[in-house]
């Protein structure tokens, strides 16, 4: 741990001294300037200014200045451009040794409508340079990463684009982390826009289900402004797609990938019955709950006791065959298992943009594609720790599980943007993208308390849908040019998870020449955690809009306010058949049978195999939030003598009222109104050290609230987890106390230097907990506060979490010669958190749920420069973490902790002929295991091969 905290502070250390001292060897000079609207007469923010012939330029600042270092000295010229102004060349600026050059530029309104004057003056947004200059005069501590470094890297969601930010991590392969918080701390949003998510459990959006394709950029805002929600602590992950294309373009992409676990293993992959449309992400109804399906467990219930009424034969006979009918309509041929040879994975991809001229004004046009189809092999273990004083007693199973997935991902991206003029500008933004997964579990062990060998056989089909739609608009109002923009949008996702199968087989551990027998209970019930199909649906939309007003104040002061509305409404149903022995013996079935053998038509009939469920009307709710906020803020640049301020702060009101509609365990209707009212502060200071240097410093107050999940009241049985989960009405929601300091320099348009800290205070932090109980694990929510031993509250929950990061990226041209093609980028936090829970005389001080401890991100970036031939190479690594909290007292450290690994990606990209390009990427190359850990025991390994993917693209202009 120790070489990974003090290694990246002297690698910090040698590119700023690199970046200041070393690159004074070469004679150079500042250029400098200002760049002004010739007709307003006002600074334009953001304007390019390049220095021609060389990789050297700048952006203007929010008072139209700008300063360009470490020129070699000589003669240039400087190009400058901005959306909407013609592009200017300004010649025979000269630089001397040591001294600055001064060159005050006036713009001037480009009336031409040739789409020649249009391309050639649009600034791009998709490259790192404007990520960083957008960066450099943001309002809040932020951090991105852009198209072109995301295209530059395997990375082919947006999770694991992100996992190359400082501060970030990813859990479960689609979760993101910041700060060292749990995912259900951060908030994210699509084009401004909140998303709607496809997990039933979770508040959090997962990642995985957005192509990397489809992303302009993505940046994680840590600091808040009153123009932010303010539902969130780590932080805010927006997520851009292309909003106005530079011009015409086509372009096709096709790619393959090979898997070191599963690619060409001779019958290594394990496939379940698919069906015909599974090559779209959508189950054709070959795994859907049939249509003579009894309508609830009460109905299931009655015609299980009127099977059983012998006083009326007519009514028994009846009962008798709908539940036959019903279990022979549940597919027996789902239960078939096939080993095959997976082939390499698949991936196309198509895109087209353009510009067209309507009505004398621009229209953008921008359409993607994309589809992928890949084959997965995880192999590992699963161990769960007990106390004991040996290895051998300290496991209450011992698994050795293989699973197969397949998944299948397909989606779309349309996007429309009209810029009316120089004052007005509509976008509509479209994106749906769908994906599946087909698992299949074969597992092999010992339940070591019941002295048993056990095999399970279990097939997950998921399908996921997510919809993102808005249109908004940008204005400048003739009132001394006050700028309006508003936003409406609509969000919706499902996720369906239809037929999901379980069945154990088991022997006497003690007599290994026992045949393997299936574990179907001979009660009634049933037993679906043993022999069961479980079927379950969740949709979740979100309606919004919000409007904002940006009032001039005279000196560059400004005054924003404005308000926003969110409208979710969720659904959640579910339901769990079990398999039973009708008359508690069914003497007649060979139970060693492999499952499609077994749970055949024939088998369920009356005296034999039977179908029963085990749901409950608690499995299912519905529920609505609204959300009403509004904020007003002023951004207010200064001076104190010759030095440059500026000061952004305000406050937000938010008002969110959560319903929740369910049924108790004995089926009582419950309804749950939760109902909060926040004011949210916020100040930022930014000084402005020198035109590419800010010191900022930050203090806010967010929350977070409950979801649905966390404050129902009511029981759910996860059989994912194996644990019932269980909500807790009485959850409050968390408030957090927020401060921040950073510096940031920026050499130039591709490089940043920084070092910031932070800091912050949850009150009544929301926790994962884990219970046993006589018969079974519990998992529920808490605040994290401190009960007495009757259970009573005797103090609030009270959390901390800190840390410093660091970052840099710098371009090795100082060093002259070939190092010129070389930029590095590195970003490192280290971050420590703690909680302290007292359950009666119990105390328990620990790390808080989903923090690390560090995060280590390494880029290596080349270009040759006569084939522009591209080699990239990536290294990430994260520190120890709590990924589920345990019960205290039972084990001396009794959570359960993923160990850290480390992760190697590497890249080769070859342009050809300036329309093809190759694409050579290696994914995990060093395949390190995932390994789980419990009170300092190995509780769970898994192993996901590394990956090798070849895609060439053609891009037409």
């Amino acid at each position: 741990m120790k070489r990974f905290a003090t290694a990246p502070l002297f690698f910090l250390a040698f590119l700023i001294i690199s970046s200041t001292s070393i690159v004074a060897q070469t004679p150079t000079g500042i250029i400098t300037g200002k760049v002004t609207d010739g007709e307003a007469n006002e600074a334009l923010r953001g304007a390019s200014v390049l220095v021609v012939g060389t990789k050297k330029g700048a952006y203007s600042d929010v008072k139209g200045k700008f300063t360009i270092k470490g020129v070699p000295v000589g003669t240039y010229s400087l190009r400058i451009s901005y959306v909407g102004m013609k592009m200017k060349t300004v010649d025979n600026i000269i630089v001397t040794s040591g001294e600055t050059v001064t060159s005050n530029i006036v713009l001037m309104a480009d009336t031409k409508k040739t789409q020649v004057v249009v391309i050639e003056t649009r600034r791009l947004n998709d490259n790192q340079a404007a990520v960083l200059n957008q960066r450099k005069n943001a309002a809040q501590v932020s951090d991105g990463v852009s198209e072109e470094e995301i295209a530059k890297l395997p990375d082919a969601d947006a999770g694991q684009a992100l996992k190359r930010v400082s501060g970030i991590t990813l859990v479960g392969d689609k979760f993101v982390y910041v700060r060292g918080v749990s995912d259900r701390y951060n908030y994210t949003v699509l084009n401004g826009a909140s998303l709607a998510t496809t997990e039933p459990d979770k508040k959090s959006f997962a990642f995985d289900m957005f192509p990397s394709e489809f992303l302009q950029s993505a940046n994680v805002t840590k600091s808040f402004t009153p123009d932010l929600p303010g539902n969130f602590a780590g932080g805010l992950v927006q997520l851009t797609t292309v909003d106005f294309p530079s011009g015409f373009s086509l372009k096709a992409s096709t790619s393959t990938t090979i898997n070191s676990n599963v690619t060409f293993k001779d019958q290594a992959f394990q496939s379940s019955p698919n069906g015909s449309s599974d090559w779209l992400a959508t189950d054709d109804g070959t795994r859907a709950l049939p249509s003579n399906a009894p309508a609830s467990r009460e109905e299931v219930n009655q015609l299980l006791r009127d099977a059983k009424n012998f006083n009326d034969p007519e009514t028994q006979t009846s009962a008798q065959m709908k539940l036959q009918d019903f279990a022979r309509s549940l597919k027996s041929s789902n239960w078939k298992n096939e080993s095959i040879s997976a082939m390499p994975n698949t991936g196309f991809g198509l895109s087209y943009s353009n510009i067209f001229n309507v009505a004398d004004n621009d229209l953008g046009v921008i359409g993607s594609l994309t589809y992928s189809n890949s084959y997965a092999i995880t192999v590992g273990t699963e161990s769960p720790v007990q106390a004991g004083t040996t290895n051998e007693d300290r496991y209450r199973q011992v698994q050795a599980p293989q699973t197969s997935t397949r998944a299948v991902n397909v989606g779309g991206l349309v996007n429309l943007a009209y810029k009316i003029g120089t004052t007005t500008s509509i976008s509509i933004k479209n994106l749906y993208n769908r994906s599946s997964d087909d698992e299949s579990v074969l597992s092999s062990g010992k339940d070591i308390p019941q002295g048993i060998d056990t095999k399970f056989y279990t097939y997950q089909y998921v399908q996921k849908s997510l919809y993102s739609g808005s249109i908004s608009g940008e204005h400048t109002l003739p009132w001394e040019n006050m700028l309006f923009d508003w936003r409406m949008g609509l969000s919706t996702s499902e996720r369906d998870e239809p037929d999901f199968r379980r069945l154990r087989y088991s022997r006497q551990s003690t007599d290994t020449s026992l045949p393997f027998m299936a574990d179907i209970s001979q009660t009634p019930q049933g037993d679906g955690t043993l022999a069961g199909r479980f079927f379950s649906n969740l949709h979740d939309k979100i309606v919004n809009g919000a409007g904002n007003v940006m009032i001039p104040l005279g000196n560059e002061m400004k005054l924003k306010v404005g308000g926003s509305s969110d409208y979710r409404t969720r659904t959640f149903s579910a339901r769990s058949f079990t398999i039973n022995q009708q008359n508690g013996f069914a003497d007649s079935i060979d139970f060693t049978l492999a499952p499609d053998k077994l749970l055949i038509d024939d088998n369920f009939r009356v005296g034999q195999l039977g179908i029963s469920e085990d749901s409950k009307k608690s499995d299912s709710y519905d529920g609505t939030e609204s959300l009403v906020a509004g904020y007003a803020m002023i951004d207010m640049p200064f001076e104190i003598g010759s030095e440059n301020f500026r000061f952004i702060g305000g406050v937000r009101g938010e008002d969110n009222v959560i319903n929740l509609n369910s049924f108790g365990l004995a089926g009582d209707t419950i309804n749950v109104k939760y109902g909060t009212f926040d004011i949210l502060p916020s100040i930022n200071f930014l000084y402005k050290a020198t035109a590419s240097t800010n010191i900022r410093l930050s203090a806010s107050q967010t929350l977070t609230r409950p979801t649905f999940r966390e404050i129902a009241p009511f029981a759910f049985y996860d059989f994912r987890s194996l644990f019932t989960v269980t909500g807790n009405p009485q959850l409050k929601r968390t408030l957090i106390q927020n401060y921040d300091i950073r510096l940031e320099t920026f050499p130039n348009p591709s490089e940043v230097l920084s070092i910031g800290a932070f800091y912050k205070s949850f009150k009544n932090p929301i926790e994962e907990s884990i219970q046993p109980t006589a018969s079974e694990w519990v998992k529920s929510f808490s605040n994290g506060e401190s009960r007495d031993s009757t259970g009573k509250v005797i103090s609030d929950g009270l959390a901390h979490n800190f840390g410093v990061e660091l970052e840099a990226r710098k371009s090795l041209s100082f060093l002259g010669g070939y190092f010129s093609n070389i930029l590095l980028s590195f970003n490192y936090a280290i971050i420590r958190s703690e909680i302290t829970v007292m359950y009666g005389k119990l105390q328990d001080t620990r790390s808080m749920w989903g923090q690390s401890p560090y995060t280590l991100n390494f880029g290596l970036f080349f270009v040759e420069p006569e084939y522009k031939t591209a080699i990239n190479v990536a290294f990430n690594r994260f520190g120890r973490r709590i990924v589920q909290v345990g019960a205290v007292g039972f084990l001396k450290d009794p959570h359960v902790y993923e160990e850290p690994r480390n992760v190697i990606d590497f890249s080769i990209i070859q342009p050809i002929a300036d329309a093809f390009e190759v694409k050579f990427a290696a994914r995990d190359i060093l395949n390190e295991n995932y390994t789980r850990t419990t009170d300092g025991v190995t509780s769970s390994t898994a192993i996901k091969g590394a990956s090798y993917n070849l895609g060439i693209s053609f891009r037409f202009k």
